[in-house]
């Protein structure tokens, strides 16, 4: 999937067939290629767009869970189509990959996975009305969830474990964690990583770059960048305020 996050115009394209077609290309238009769908693409200025790729499994494993579908079969919409829903998702992919911070890979596969019910929901053959998340996890769920993270934290996590882990829908699982802990899934596990690290930064006894591989970060300045966004102070500041 394409979304076009700047304006282009006479871009020529083919999608399933030999015939071109010439269209202006406005913010939020969105193209979907299915898989093994031959296509072709012809631009003569920059463009800037984001680009999407959600393997045939993982979409049929989505459409399961979300819709109880075994087979889905895209629609792709004309050329030209703007998709609002789609450009929202698409420049939050955009703004956590280009900033300044290492991108949080949890919450990518967040908005990943909520731009993949939007296609299910908007661009397939057999359109069926989901079912809406009407409240948060139940006790046992959010019980299991908390386990599992308490335990992995310094991995690396994917909404669909912890959606499995829970025992429902990935979609679903999302909207239910924000309702019961208060925050998104992404922003629970910085939170643990954070508090990790500040208990080895108080201890003082190992080098704050070992502590950030320790606390699942990336490298130390991911660890300083994260910390000073939302703990107000970066490792160094935090090992000798003592």
């Amino acid at each position: 999937m394409g979304i076009v996050l700047a304006p282009v115009r006479k871009l020529r394209a083919s999608l399933g067939s030999d015939r071109i077609t010439e269209y202006d290309a406005p913010v939020g238009c969105l193209v979907v290629n299915p898989a093994g769908v031959d296509s072709s693409l012809a631009w003569s200025a920059i463009r800037e767009n984001a680009v999407i790729a959600i393997s045939p499994e993982a979409l049929s494993e989505l459409a399961a869970h979300e819709f109880d579908l075994a087979n889905v079969e895209l629609e792709p919409p004309v050329f030209g189509l703007v998709d609002l829903w789609a450009l929202n998702i698409a420049e939050r992919i955009a703004a956590e990959l280009t900033g300044k911070a290492a991108p949080n890979e949890l919450y990518l596969d967040s908005l990943v996975t909520v731009f993949g019910v939007h296609l299910l929901r908007t661009y397939t053959s057999r359109k069926r009305p989901p079912a809406q998340p009407k409240g948060g996890l139940s006790p046992d769920s959010a019980r299991r969830v908390r386990e599992y993270l308490n335990e992995n934290f310094t991995q690396k996590v994917h909404i669909a474990e912890l959606a499995s882990v829970a025992g429902i829908s990935p979609n679903h699982f999302i909207v239910g964690f924000a309702k019961t802990f208060g925050m998104p899934p992404h922003r629970y596990l910085i939170n643990l990583r954070l508090d990790f690290a500040e208990k080895l930064l108080v201890d003082g006894k190992i080098a704050i770059a070992e502590i950030a591989y320790l606390s699942g970060f990336s490298d130390q300045s991911h660890l300083a960048a994260t910390m000073k966004r939302y703990r107000g102070k970066t490792p160094t500041e935090l090992r000798f305020a003592r």
